[in-house]
């Protein structure tokens, strides 16, 4: 027995030491194991900007609901909104951003790379003016500007225009345990300080709290090199369903089902965290600012939920400030039912017009417009030259794979109105037969015929071998292009720069009894060939099929509703297939779920939109199929009812059969 007795102490000490060692997660990482980064192998380069002007709002800006609000907080030195603060309360404000807004300077290319090359924790020097001299340090970016921290005695020194210099570090940073996790405008010793540790096969992340994909709003098909997303703020019942108050400048959030690597966009199970860098909005679609740090297309990322995950806190740059409370103890900007309430009965009375229709029940009825009132006026457009998608050469899709993209502009030989959105080769926003655009102001978007065409109306070409042809107007897309259905012999005979005048009519368009119902960029005519009827005082209107909310993507915000479409993203392909969305056309009916486009594009629970498809799917994050909408309330006023004929190719008879 003494002969085997030190072999069986060191069997006993090796079971005793594996049983209090650290536990080993299936890929044989410790599972609190400490990140390694690669920041020895990045480089550090100078760049410069200069500190922006303030940009208020240059006219009174339409909210959610309809009132007028004189907007500020945007841009410029903000002397008393500091990283920490809490986010809501601000008067007038409209996604205001904390601290010293700066861009870049000179060339385009030259201000690019004050957006692009920047990162949370890089240093900055002031070059000019008063404060020359003084130092601050990245804690944000939002849209076009890079947010910066200085003291408050140097930001007392500082003015509108002064020169700043960084010390440039992050591009490049990668975690050697985790080389597919995506961080993008963070520097190494930012990263650093933030504790980051396994956890398993996952990296754990503090963040103060989890968003769900349905509140995120503006932001999806974006570059995701800079810029941000939007907490939706526009149903106020969100705001306090999520606890959004809670929220400071600052504060690091956890964005669920949302990618952020090659570009900005809904993923099913993709995970990104980000930073709080500006304000709540009352504009539909857009909100409470953040800026993505860290994405994951494959779920790595696990939130751990920690109040104080503020990036103030890990750059050390200041102490948290304590939830600021009015007079009478709420919190700043705490929300007030009341004020919904009286929201909700003024959109109710709007309801009760002494033109409102009452139908009993299981009655259904054919509605009735104010069609004699509308005005019809001529606006023209030229037939638009082909360009490449992103500008030239490649560009990457949401998965990283080079792609050029075409199918945009131009006339479509091949793409008709009724076809698939789906399914052309190298194709990317595939736009059917003939695109147009307005001369008549400088930017496409601006131009009558952006604004005043209106689906189904006459189109007649004035110029070339196919004047005096007549067409029939079928959509907008973005901010740009008109599009036009002519017969496949009118469009052997058209031109580039041919000419088309369109009969516009429609603007103004209401349904009797449905007042508080939005009608857009549709033909009275058009509208009632749908086959629209009322029942029980709500109107039925058919639909091929339902899209949920969350997935609608760019185009989100606040921006005029009659120039620009929205897209349902397909770069998810689990979503794709769940949703059976490579099955949509161009020029089908659907219905989004819980979207409220009235005076913008944005979320609002029960509400319904019913918009045409009007171009194609989209390899890009954030995009597909683009939709422009044409009616939308309230809950209640709308109610779908699903047919696969509801195609306006049919509708229209462009095609006797799909």
């Amino acid at each position: 027995m003494k002969k085997f007795f030190p072999l069986i102490l060191l069997v006993a000490f090796l079971v005793i030491g594996f049983s209090f060692s650290p536990c080993l997660s299936e890929s044989g990482k410790k599972s609190n194991e400490i990140i390694t980064i690669n920041k020895n192998r990045l480089l550090t380069i100078a760049i410069q900007g200069q500190i922006a002007h303030p940009q208020p709002s240059r006219s009174y800006v339409t909210t959610w609901d309809g009132k007028p609000k004189m907007a500020i907080g945007i841009g410029g030195i903000n002397y008393n909104l500091r990283i920490g603060d809490p986010v809501f309360g601000w008067a007038n404000a409209d996604q205001a951003t904390m601290e010293v807004a700066t861009e870049g300077t000179g060339e385009e290319r030259f201000r690019e790379s004050w957006l692009v090359y920047s990162s949370v924790g890089n240093e900055v020097k002031v070059l000019s003016g008063e404060a020359r001299g003084a130092k601050g340090v990245v804690v944000g970016k939002f849209g076009s500007y890079v947010l910066i921290y200085f003291d408050e005695k140097t930001k007392e020194k500082l003015a509108i225009g002064d020169l700043l210099q960084m010390k440039a570090t992050g591009i490049g940073i990668k975690i050697e345990e985790f080389p597919d996790i995506f961080i993008h405008s963070l520097a190494p010793e930012a990263l650093e300080k933030m504790n980051l540790r396994h956890r398993g096969d996952k990296l754990e992340v503090p963040v103060v709290k989890i968003i769900p994909a349905e509140i995120i709003g503006q932001g999806a098909g974006r570059t995701s090199l800079y810029g941000h997303f939007c907490l939706q703020t526009c149903y106020p019942p969100d705001i306090e369903k999520y606890r959004l108050r809670e929220l400071r400048y600052g504060d690091l959030v956890y964005l669920e089902d949302t990618q952020n690597d090659y570009g900005k966009g809904y993923f099913k199970g993709a995970g990104t965290v980000g930073i709080v860098c500006s304000g709540p909005s009352d504009i539909a679609g857009l909100g409470i600012g953040i800026l993505a740090i860290l994405s994951s297309r494959e779920g790595k990322l696990l939130p751990r939920l920690d109040p104080e995950a503020n990036i103030a806190r890990y750059l050390g740059i200041r102490e948290l400030r304590p939830k600021l409370r009015n007079n009478n103890g709420r919190l700043r900007g705490e929300f007030t039912p009341g004020r919904f309430k009286q929201n909700l009965r003024t959109t109710s009375e709007a309801q009760s017009t002494s033109n409102k229709v009452s139908t009993s029940s299981g009655q259904k009825k054919p509605i009735k417009t104010n069609k004699e009132e509308l005005l019809t006026i001529a606006v023209e457009g030229v037939v638009q030259p082909a360009g490449i998608l992103r500008g030239s050469g490649f560009t990457t899709t949401y998965d990283g794979r080079p792609k050029i993209g075409i199918g945009m502009a131009s006339i479509n030989y091949t793409v008709t109105f009724g076809d698939s959105t789906y399914g052309w080769a190298e194709g990317d926003h595939v736009e059917p037969d003939v695109t147009i655009q307005g001369r008549d102001r400088p930017s496409p978007s601006e131009c009558a015929l952006a604004i005043l065409a209106c689906i189904g109306n006459e189109a007649r070409v004035l110029t070339g071998e196919a004047r005096g042809a007549k067409g029939i107007f079928i959509g907008r897309h973005a901010g740009s292009d008109d599009l036009v259905w002519f017969p496949p012999e009118v469009k052997e005979k058209l031109a580039l720069n041919d000419r088309i005048l369109i009969k516009a009519r429609g603007v103004g368009l209401k349904i009797l009894g449905f007042e508080d119902v939005r009608v857009n960029k549709i033909d009275p005519e058009a509208l009632e060939k749908i086959g629209l009827t009322i029942e029980n005082d709500q109107l039925v209107v058919p639909v091929v099929m339902e899209i949920p909310g969350h997935i609608m993507g760019s185009g989100m915000g606040g921006s005029f509703l009659e120039t620009v479409d929205y897209d349902i993203q397909t770069t998810c392909p689990e979503t794709v297939e769940k949703y059976n969305l490579k099955k949509l056309r161009l020029g089908d009916l659907v219905a989004i779920k819980d979207h409220y486009d009235f005076y913008g594009r944005g979320r609002y629970e029960g509400a319904i939109t019913i918009g045409v498809v009007i171009h194609g799917f989209s390899d890009y994050a954030g995009h597909g199929p683009g939709v422009n909408p044409i009616l939308s309330a309230l809950p209640g006023r709308i109610k779908t009812r699903i047919d696969p004929e509801a195609n306006m190719a049919l509708i229209l008879g462009i095609k006797k059969k799909l």
